[in-house]
C-alpha cells in the first residue's frame, strides 16, 4: 500500500532551466512571494486553489519549464488547526520521493566501486533473511533498484496496515518492517520477469549499503547528496531529532481514517512512518530542495553521465499503465499539457 496524506507536495520538472532558486533560511518559514510575477501566476494558482477547494487541506507546486521562470506557490493551510498558511518554504516528509535519494547514493557507490548492479543481494543479507525472504537468494542490486525483483511490499500486508491505522504512534524502524511484515510472504513473481512496486526493495537497499559503507547509508546521504547539493531544507536520519529541530517549518499531515469525511491530524504518524523507514521513506524535505536534487541529477551533476544513462533505461513497463516507465529508480510519465 502507498500512503498519501493530504497534505500535497508536487514537484513538476518539464525540462532543464537555468535559472537560480531562493535559498532559505535555516529556520522557521519566510518567503518572499515571486510567484506573482510569473506570466501565468494566475492560471497555475487557480489550479492550485481548485485542489484546495475540493477539500485538500493544503497543496504547493513549483514547475520548471524552459520556456518559462520558475512557478512555485502553495494553497491552502500548513496546519488546520491554527490556520496557518501553507508556504513553499514549509518542509514535509516527502513519502516515495525518498527512494530517488537512495537510488542516487546507490549509483554513487557503484561508481566508488563497492557496489556492483549484478550482485545478488543475499552477498549482503543475514542468513536468516536470505531463507525468509522470498526472491532474496536470486534478486539482485538492479533488480531492486527497479521494482523487478518480485519481492512483496511489506506495507501490502494487512497487519502492517491494521498497525498504521490504528496506532498513530506506531514505533517501528527497518528491522522490524522486514522481520514482522516481509519475512515469510510469497513472491510476487520471478525475479526479472516483472515489474511490482515494492518499498521492500528500497528498505533492503539501505541494509546493504550499510553493509558496505562503514559509516552507513544516512551519512552518504547527508554528505554527498544533501550537503553536496546545499540542500538546506532537507534532512535525514542522521541528524538528532531531525524532527523536532524543525517543527517550526514543517507542514502537518492529514487523512480521513474512517473514511467519513472527517479529516485527522496524521502528522505522528507522517513522522512515525518517516523515521521508522530508510530507503522507501524518511527524507524530509520542500519542493525548492527537490527541485535542486532533481535538476542536479537529470543534468549528470551529482551522478556521471553513464549512471544517469543506466537509472533511464526505461525497460519495463506496468501493466495497463502504457504511459509510465520504470528505470533504475526513475518513474517516466509521460503528459499532454
Amino acid at each position: 500500500m502507498r500512503f498519501l496524506l493530504s497534505l500535497i507536495t508536487s514537484l513538476v520538472f518539464l525540462t532543464s532551466c537555468s535559472k537560480e532558486v531562493i535559498i532559505f533560511p535555516s529556520t522557521d518559514c519566510f518567503w518572499r512571494d515571486l510567484s506573482t510575477e510569473h506570466s501565468r501566476h494566475d492560471d497555475y494558482q487557480n489550479l492550485l486553489n481548485d485542489f484546495h477547494s475540493r477539500g485538500i487541506p493544503g497543496v504547493t507546486v513549483l514547475i520548471a519549464k524552459a520556456d518559462e521562470d520558475i512557478w512555485v506557490s502553495s494553497a491552502g493551510l500548513a496546519e488546520l488547526e491554527s490556520g496557518q498558511p501553507l508556504a513553499p518554504c514549509h518542509i514535509m516528509p516527502v513519502g516515495d520521493i525518498s527512494q530517488l535519494f537512495c537510488a542516487a547514493a546507490c549509483m554513487l557507490m557503484i561508481e566508488d566501486g563497492i557496489l556492483n548492479l549484478e550482485s545478488k543481494i543475499q552477498n549482503f543479507l543475514p542468513d536468516d533473511y536470505v531463507m525468509n525472504i522470498p526472491n532474496s537468494k536470486t534478486a539482485t542490486i538492479a533488480q531492486l533498484l527497479s521494482h523487478t525483483s518480485g519481492i512483496p511490499d511489506y506495507s501490502d500486508n494487512s497487519d502492517f496496515s491494521l498497525e498504521m491505522l490504528n496506532n498513530k504512534n506506531m514505533d517501528f524502524n527497518r528491522e522490524i518492517i522486514l522481520e514482522k511484515y516481509l519475512m515469510g510472504q510469497a513472491a510476487k513473481f520471478s525475479p526479472g520477469t516483472e515489474y511490482g512496486y515494492s518499498a521492500s526493495n528500497y528498505e533492503l537497499l539501505t541494509l546493504i549499503m550499510d553493509q558496505v559503507y562503514s559509516k552507513g547509508h544516512a551519512s552518504f546521504y547527508s554528505f554527498r547528496l544533501i550537503r553536496r547539493l546545499g540542500l538546506n531544507r532537507s534532512f535525514y536520519k542522521n541528524e538528532t531529532d531531525y524532527f523536532s529541530l524543525h517543527s517550526n517549518s514543517m507542514a502537518n499531515g492529514y487523512y480521513d481514517r474512517m473514511s467519513d469525511g472527517k479529516l485527522e491530524n496524521a502528522t505522528d504518524l507522517s513522522i512515525s512512518m518517516a523515521s521508522g523507514q530508510t530507503g522507501s521513506h524518511g527524507v524530509v524535505s520542500n519542493v525548492v530542495d527537490l527541485y535542486m536534487f532533481l535538476k542536479a541529477l537529470m543534468e549528470a551533476e551529482l551522478i556521471s553521465e553513464s549512471s544517469l544513462d543506466l537509472m533511464k533505461d526505461y525497460t519495463k513497463e506496468p501493466e495497463n499503465l502504457s504511459n509510465i516507465k520504470y528505470g533504475l529508480g526513475l518513474e517516466f510519465r509521460q503528459h499532454d499539457i
